[in-house]
């Protein structure tokens, strides 16, 4: 049979509601917006006399009729009316019916009528816990319309209801809100080895029971709360000790009214937390005033998700540290070190010292939730084995010469003692040895500079202590001293002194003291210091006078090289002798004067006027007595012609070496 433009009967799809006729409307929609949506009228079983108001109140089966004008441009393909019941914590449904519309069925509109049955239920929670639960909540709710096309476009329209189907509310006092939720904090509820539950329940139509159940096949069988004793609380303890840990979010709570209807379960996560393992990192062997531990703490994976996830359920808050049973300290454990290191934290060991021997140190943390982590170690607290130097410090060791070092050791618990040692500089060992023997080590200095010495004592139990002190090597210097071996009284004598220091280096900068010996004496006296130059040499000069020694000596320069003396050079010095005007020519037999002059005048000082023999050997011919004016004068007369050669001489002192003036010859005819 035909169908008209204007009435064209629709057909329901999937529709738990009576499709109802379609009535033509007003004129069509044609300024391109798509359709239009009115609520004509909404009714229910309970209550309703169909005008369309702001939050009205339904129950049961309830009536929607909806007007839809529609675009000629963009008719309509589908129209959607629903319920949908939704809570964060309860269980969700949704009631709905949906209409087929074809071309030109609700041109220029149409009229639906959509039934909808808001105390509808569906099997929740698993056929084993046998909870029908309502699709849509009791409370606050929306009607929603849903109008597509194929452009595609989406006109919805919503009007709000109050459902009141008598079913039966559970709150739990103990569940925190949805504000509760932090990064580290879920909402829930919190079990170790208990949990204990409390619920309120009430609804128009009485409570029969209040039930805990879960959809998880892990978690225990469902159980009936107590029924309250005045206090308005249903309560039940569920025993979670066997439970895996970590956070239960498929577990409800339901309350059935007095004709068995369940209400709205109630979502319950619940953190099962059984408690965490702990690792301080502590070593066996303590010392009295050793302080924060470092604890690390795991937890099973199911409570500990790492980043990206970065839900850590649960953490320590505090730890105790008790010694031998007795309390020392609680230290809390702060937000801060918890957000920075979520894999550890720092746990004091309380005031004062621990004392000598054997202890327990137990460590006792607690978590956010309650649940502990506590570990029991067995210690030992010893003191450090001290050493007390007793030779090797004095003085600065000089490059190229051996230092020893000694030391004693003790201990303040009068227990602990050097049961091996090690002695080393600048970390290369020198020696070692074992209990009863007392440190001590030689070692041969060869580099100036700063070195360390350091003494590494391992006691009976493992303990290692190491103590180190800086020693400063000198460098060593050698002083080299150069000069004339022979001089002539009144003349010019220069000496001159060479100073290196170890590695052949110059010693710039030494303070050089020249220093004389007078022959005949026996004390140094220091005539001149003198500072070297950038080659290490350093120059004086004197009138020679006397004989006698010379020798440098070189200062030692703090923190930087030692003293050093030179070799000794003899100095002579020649006294001046001349001969004035000596005669060339002679008669043998018959005397001839010669006049000698010498200085310095010392009274008695003979001066011998000597010939050559033909061995070359000389002869004193005859003598004179140096007068104070420098001068002496003799007669020699020759014994035979011939040429004679000539010479004074002046006999050496203590204070003159032996001195000979030159030769001059005479022909005796």
């Amino acid at each position: 049979m035909g169908i008209s433009r204007s009435v064209r009967p629709l057909a329901a799809v999937a529709s738990v509601a009576v499709l109802c006729a379609v009535t033509p409307a007003s004129a069509a929609v044609a300024d391109d917006a798509g359709a239009a949506i009115t609520f004509d009228s909404i009714t229910s079983d309970a209550v309703g006399d169909g005008t369309v108001s702001a939050g009205q109140t339904i129950a049961g089966k309830a009536e929607v009729t909806v007007t839809v004008q529609a675009d000629p441009g963009d008719e309509p393909t589908t129209v959607v009316v629903s319920i949908t019941g939704s809570n964060q914590y309860l269980g969700s449904g949704t009631v709905k019916q949906t209409f087929s519309v074809g071309p030109g069925d609700c041109l220029p509109s149409c009229t639906l009528h959509a039934a909808l049955d808001t105390d509808a239920t569906q099997q929740f929670g698993g056929p084993a816990n046998g909870v029908d639960a309502p699709l849509i909540n009791d409370g606050s709710n929306t009607v929603h319309v849903e109008v597509n096309s194929p452009r595609p476009r989406t006109v919805t329209a919503d009007a709000a209801v109050t459902v009141d189907n008598q079913r039966p509310v559970t709150t739990l006092p103990d569940l925190p809100g949805a504000d509760a939720w932090t990064t580290y904090k879920p909402i829930g509820l919190s079990a170790d080895a208990e949990l204990s539950l409390r619920a309120t329940a009430a609804g128009g139509n009485g409570v029969s029971r209040v039930r805990y159940f879960s959809s998880n096949g892990s978690w225990p069988a469902a159980t009936d709360l107590t029924a309250p004793d005045g206090d308005g609380l249903w309560t039940t303890k569920l025993d979670t000790s066997a439970i895996k840990p970590g956070l239960w979010n498929e577990v409800y709570v339901v309350a059935y009214d007095s004709d068995g209807r369940a209400g709205s379960p109630v979502r319950a996560d619940t953190l099962v937390d059984h408690g965490f393992t702990i690792t301080p990192k502590l070593a066996a062997l303590l010392h009295p005033d050793d302080g924060p531990v470092n604890i690390d703490y795991a937890y099973p994976s199911a409570l500990n998700k790492t980043f990206p996830s970065n839900l850590n359920y649960a953490y320590p808050v505090s730890t105790t540290v008790s010694l031998d049973g007795t309390v020392r300290t609680t230290t809390p454990v702060t937000d801060y070190t918890y957000a920075g290191n979520p894999a550890g934290f720092v746990a004091g060991l309380g005031d004062g010292q621990l004392p000598y021997g054997a202890h327990t140190l137990t460590f006792d943390s607690v978590d956010d939730r309650g649940a502990h982590g506590r570990v029991d170690l067995p210690v030992r607290v010893v003191s450090a084995v001290e050493p007390t130097w007793t030779d090797g410090f004095q003085n600065f060791p000089v490059a190229g010469h051996n230092q020893t070092f000694v030391a004693t050791t003790t201990a303040a618990d009068g227990i602990s003692r050097a049961e091996h040692w090690t002695l080393a500089v600048d970390g290369t060992k020198i020696s070692s040895g074992d209990y009863p023997a007392q440190p001590s080590g030689t070692w041969k200095a060869t580099t100036p500079g700063l070195h360390d010495v350091s003494l590494t004592i391992v006691s009976q139990y493992g303990d290692t202590t190491t103590r180190g002190l800086p020693i400063r090597v000198l460098a060593a210097t050698t002083t080299q001293l150069t000069g004339p071996g022979t001089s002539t009284y009144g003349s010019k004598a220069t000496y001159t002194a060479t100073v290196s220091q170890t590695g052949a280096k110059p010693a710039p900068g030494a303070k050089v003291g020249f220093q004389y010996k007078r022959a005949g004496t026996t004390t140094w006296k220091t005539l001149a210091t003198v500072t070297a130059d950038g080659t290490g040499k350093a120059s004086f000069s004197t009138t020679a006078k006397y004989n006698g020694s010379w020798r440098a000596v070189t200062a030692a320069k703090n923190l930087a090289w030692s003293t050093s003396t030179s070799k000794t050079v003899t100095s002579h010095v020649k006294a001046v002798l001349t001969i004035s005007h000596p005669t060339t020519t002679a008669v043998h037999g018959k005397p001839v004067s010669f006049t000698a002059h010498s200085s310095p005048y010392v009274k008695g000082t003979t001066l011998r006027f000597q010939a050559r023999q033909k061995d070359g050997t000389w002869v004193t011919l005859t003598s004179s007595t140096l007068s104070s004016t420098g001068s002496a004068t003799t007669k020699i007369t020759f014994s035979h012609a011939g040429t004679w050669t000539l010479r004074v001489y002046r006999p050496g002192t203590t204070d003159l070496t032996a001195t000979s003036s030159s030769s001059w010859t005479v022909k005796v005819s």
